[in-house]
């Protein structure tokens, strides 16, 4: 069996990661929610819906894309550091440490949202194109928690959303961090300085692509009828959304800079 390329348990752990969105998707528009049959924004019916869509388009493909990531080895090894004899766990020291350290950096960061200025996306960002998903997903699933509690998330309407913000943000970038390594690492592997920049640029694009998907769709579209939507999306694109397409720009600039420097400098050794 072969799909995208993939075959044997990769495809279908592929196949099952776009399912998942697909159906998250139909689920959605067909709830309506940008009716009124759903009651107020952040209604009781609105919050079920919001964590049925959230869960089948971001905590799942988020975690599917942490164990197609755990399948390659060369990609669980510190930046630099691989080395063919040794088998790298997808739970190692150094993955676990990387993620406390981005949850961290995650939570604290948070706090300037307040001012409508989106810190956290730099660092997510900075993740994907350096660690990976694993990280990405632990890091951010846990911070968020963190980032709550110091009053990084006021903006939060209800703390039964907690969970859900969380694993949004963890499967918005364990996701797109996957495609990116899929995209950057496996296809632009020996690949033409020109062909890297393409799959870097395209890297670019699905994550803001997804993070838009994430934000607007799932978490704002779920949980608000037409009206309270339309003044969301534009209070978002006039305040903070532009933040967060220059922090993640600058993020995956640097965290691909830094690891190519240290991939290219192992290779010359």
């Amino acid at each position: 069996m072969s799909f995208l390329g993939a075959k044997g348990k990769e495809a279908t752990m592929l196949m099952a990661m776009v399912g998942s969105y697909v159906v998250g998707i139909i689920v959605a528009i067909v709830a309506q929610p940008w009716s009124d049959w759903l009651g107020p924004s952040f209604s009781a019916s609105r919050l079920a819906l919001s964590y049925v869509v959230s869960a089948l388009m971001y905590l799942i493909p988020g975690l599917i894309a942490m164990l197609l990531f755990a399948e390659n080895q060369e990609w669980l090894a510190p930046p630099g550091k691989y080395t063919p004899d040794i088998e790298y766990k997808p739970f190692s020291p150094y993955i676990l440490t990387a993620a406390a350290i981005v949850g961290a950096v995650y939570a604290v960061g948070g706090i300037l949202t307040g001012i409508n200025v989106d810190v956290p996306a730099l660092i997510t960002s900075f993740s994907a194109t350096y660690f990976g998903p694993i990280v990405c997903f632990l890091g951010i699933f846990f911070g968020f928690f963190v980032r709550y509690a110091i009053g990084g998330a006021a903006w939060l309407a209800t703390p039964l959303l907690i969970p859900e913000i969380a694993w949004i943000d963890a499967g918005v970038w364990s996701l797109a961090s996957y495609i990116y390594w899929l995209l950057v690492r496996k296809l632009g592997k020996g690949a033409s300085g020109a062909m890297r920049l393409v799959y870097f640029i395209i890297g670019l694009i699905e994550m803001v692509v997804l993070h838009v998907i994430g934000w607007i769709f799932v978490y704002a579209f779920t949980l608000n009828p037409w009206e309270a939507f339309i003044g969301y999306i534009t209070f978002a694109f006039s305040t903070w959304y532009p933040t967060t397409i220059v922090f993640v720009l600058i993020g995956a600039v640097i965290g691909e800079s830094v690891y190519y420097s240290r991939t290219s400098l192992m290779e010359v050794e």
